[in-house]
């Protein structure tokens, strides 16, 4: 009996040993990949037990995947080492509640339109920029979604795929909030009156610095109106006929966490972030026997994030609030 136990003991150390030198590769490995520096010893320490939080989130969560009880997967990217109440805590829409409030901003209904296209992915008209990268410092957002809705658009009337500057948004467009937070609403009545330089010319730098904004060089995209979007029928409409459309979301601690599949994760109703939606579709579920209905979201967190840099959301039941801030714009032809 003595001697069982010491085996067992040794056992449990070997074990312990064994996992503890499995985890030393995996941070070493992240933080190779993900660039990561640590200023001193105690903050590796404790960005060291946050990623370890994460780790075992992620493979918990994994596992309920692998058993059919959850629609998607999460991963070990570049918010890794954040806590779980850094990340629910991330905000880069505006803080100002009355912003919106003083405009009388039109509506757009379109209605429940049964002769939409099953599936819409603006990505097969190449016009969709590439991926791009806010940055973990700047909560631009808000900027990035405006811009993305407004190249899709250019394109898509223009057959011209302009990449365009989100910077000239974070410097200039004074009643958002730079990397604090803005509207993409805001931010589509400044493109109005002043239309957008290319991002060559106004190049990102992940902080707000004094406008530099040259009227010669911006591109003047003709909007004609810019409006929100009441209720998941009315943004499929917009979507299918009209092109990408901005949406605010709770990017929530689960959603930052998304790898791949239908995000379906825990979220509240109040947006945090502002992201494009530039598609839709329907995946039919064998072992639930049951369609499940999505949006294809791009964000602004780079290629590493999710589906290279997008990700699916279940649609038609507001998840994650995604219809309480929708907004597209119509350019003159």
């Amino acid at each position: 009996m003595h001697l069982d136990k010491q085996l067992w003991t040794l056992s449990a150390i070997i074990i312990c040993a064994s996992a503890t030198h499995f985890l030393n590769q995996e941070w070493s490995a992240w933080k190779s990949k993900y660039e990561k520096k640590y200023v001193t010893v105690q903050e590796e320490l404790f960005r060291r037990k946050a990623w370890e939080d994460t780790w075992n989130k992620v493979q918990k969560h994994n596992q309920l995947f692998e058993q059919g009880l959850t629609k998607y997967t999460m991963a070990m990217n570049h918010f890794a080492d954040m806590t779980s109440e850094e990340r629910s805590s991330r905000n880069c829409l505006s803080s100002k509640k009355n912003l919106s409030s003083k405009k009388n901003i039109p509506v757009q209904v379109h209605g429940k339109n049964l002769n939409l296209p099953d599936s819409v992915d603006w990505r097969d008209s190449k016009c969709v920029t590439k991926i791009k990268n806010q940055g973990g410092f700047c909560g631009s957002c808000w900027a990035f979604a405006t811009v993305g809705v407004i190249e899709s658009h250019y394109c898509i009337q223009n057959k011209e795929l302009l990449v365009l500057s989100e910077q000239q948004l974070v410097d200039c467009d004074h009643v958002d909030e730079g990397c604090c937070g803005g509207l993409p609403t805001n931010a589509l009545e400044y493109v109005t009156h002043h239309g957008v330089m290319l991002a060559k010319d106004y190049e990102y730098s992940e902080k707000k610095y004094t406008c530099l904004y040259k009227p010669d060089n911006a591109v003047t995209v003709n909007v004609s109106k810019y409006y929100v979007l009441p209720g998941e029928d009315n943004m499929a409409s917009s979507v299918a006929l009209d092109g990408p459309i901005t949406v605010g979301i709770d990017a929530s601690d689960d959603f930052q966490m998304f790898n791949d599949g239908i995000f379906v994760g825990d979220c509240s109703e109040e947006p945090n972030h502002a992201v494009i939606i530039v598609g839709y579709g329907t995946e039919h579920d064998e072992e639930e026997d049951e369609d499940i209905d999505y949006w294809i979201i791009r964000n602004s967190w780079g290629e590493e994030w999710g589906e290279k840099g997008y990700a699916k959301m279940r649609r038609n039941v507001n998840l994650c609030g995604i219809t309480s801030m929708a907004a597209s714009v119509d350019l003159v032809h």
